[in-house]
């Protein structure tokens, strides 16, 4: 019979770091989790942002290549964006006592300056240094507005206005700033190496003005206060005035050292182009879908296997290919040598946009495309999230069953409107939070 024992791992100074050890009926050991004298995992539980093969090199259990960090597991990593794309999920779904326990769990996390890290360990918690990102945390502030508005249930309302001022804190108000209205990047930066720099980013990602947009207009409704969905209108503008490529008819990757950067990321494109249609008109998201397929559709494209650590896959094949969209663009010398793969995640954000332009036929496409990948040879239930590995900086894309790519599967399959929701939308959201406020006491003030 199995048993289970604990024991140390390396000495260091600082926070002590034990392993979960099962020992099995032929004497072999299988370490079945690893965290501190600190446990956070009782606390609540987050989502493994992806299922790892356990015979992939990068199934990596007690970080010893990753520098000798302990925690640098990804098999058992949640990043904050995956959380709350899972907080849309489970809140649509009526998971409730689920989106409860997480965002428990994300209350202690929370840093005292009202962010939170770019991603945490399911057992350790907070890993590293700090290592904070401006888009990520939008995701999930708008995840936790979502089951707040759809729930009434206000009990991390002051964990949400904690965030809410921190991304508030982010957005350049010096009006002579090329960057003026949009929100800087967040802070922390890793090099090739993996070396650690703490630094403020200064730079303004069109992916994260997307991402807090969004977040933004939750605050506004959840918290109440007009100075939020002020924040949103001026980052709107802001980001068609100084981010829109009129003449390629695609969003710059952002503004960096005070200069449009001009980089090509399919994501840029798509989500940008998704909220231009409740500023201006659709004609400019049109020409945003045309350009994302002209510039980044790949077809043909087989689910690669290979035993070569880095681009590691022997857990999913299928014998068909499929057609959908890579993430970068080699059209500057930015992203030369960009993989040409099928990124699941930037494919139904291309749907994503199809279908709110009215593209019907477009966008079930390539929905069908991600749930043929969906189903290939290995999946268990989980959408994959490229069609080929690419382990190493500067791509880091894997062939694994994801969280993002599933949650945006399911979202564009059942409340597509959730995803970037529109301007008129609001009036949705009024009456609901009105009913909440008139109706249901708020809850108690829970310290973050």
């Amino acid at each position: 019979m199995a048993s289970g024992i604990w024991y140390s791992n390396q000495s260091y100074p600082g926070i002590k770091i034990c392993k979960a050890v099962k020992i099995l009926e032929n004497g072999e050991e299988e370490i079945v989790g690893i965290s501190d004298t600190n446990n956070s995992y009782h606390l609540g539980r987050l989502p493994a942002s992806y299922l790892i093969p356990q015979d992939d090199p990068q199934y990596n259990r007690d970080g010893s290549s990753a520098l000798g960090v302990h925690g640098y597991m990804l098999n058992s990593r949640c990043w904050v964006y995956d959380a709350g794309l899972a907080l849309l999920v489970f809140t649509h779904a009526g998971d409730y006592d689920l989106c409860r326990e997480m965002q428990g769990r994300l209350q202690t996390e929370q840093n005292s300056d009202g962010s939170f890290n770019f991603s945490y360990d399911l057992y350790i918690g907070q890993l590293f240094q700090g290592y904070v990102r401006t888009g990520a945390i939008g995701w999930l502030v708008w995840g936790m507005c979502y089951y707040a508005l759809e729930t009434g249930d206000l009990t991390y309302k002051p964990m949400i206005e904690k965030a809410g001022q921190w991304l508030l804190s982010r957005q350049v108000t010096e009006k002579g700033d090329p960057r003026y209205g949009l929100l800087t990047g967040g802070h922390g930066a890793y090099g090739d190496d993996y070396s650690y720099q703490d630094i403020e980013i200064e730079w303004c990602s069109v992916e994260h003005q997307c991402s807090s947009l969004q977040a933004l207009a939750g605050c506004s409704l959840v918290l109440g206060n007009t100075r939020y969905k002020e924040a949103a209108e001026l980052i709107r503008d802001q980001l068609c005035l100084k981010c829109y490529d009129r003449e390629n008819g695609r969003f710059y990757q952002g503004i960096n050292g005070g200069r449009p950067d001009v980089a090509w990321a399919l994501d840029c494109t798509t989500w940008a182009g998704m909220l231009i249609t409740s500023v201006i008109h659709s004609d400019c998201a049109r020409t945003c879908l045309s350009t994302a397929k002209e510039v980044y559709l790949t077809e043909d494209k087989a689910i690669v296997q290979s035993s070569v650590k880095e681009h590691y896959n022997q857990a999913y094949s299928s014998e068909s290919t499929f057609s959908g969209f890579k993430p970068y663009s080699d059209r500057t010398e930015d992203y030369a040598g960009a993989p040409d793969l099928v990124w699941t995640e930037g494919t139904l954000g291309y749907a994503a946009l199809a279908l709110m332009l009215g593209d019907i036929e477009e966008a079930a496409f390539y929905v069908d495309e991600c749930i043929r990948l969906q189903n290939c040879d290995g999946c268990t239930g989980g959408l994959i999230y490229t069609t080929a590995t690419y382990g190493s900086l500067p791509w880091e894309f894997h062939v694994w069953e994801s969280v993002v790519s599933s949650a945006w599967l399911y979202l564009l399959i059942h409340c597509q409107e959730v995803l970037f929701p529109r301007t008129l939308r609001q009036v949705y959201y009024m009456a609901k939070i009105t009913n909440i406020q008139d109706e249901r006491p708020e809850g108690p003030a829970v310290s973050s």
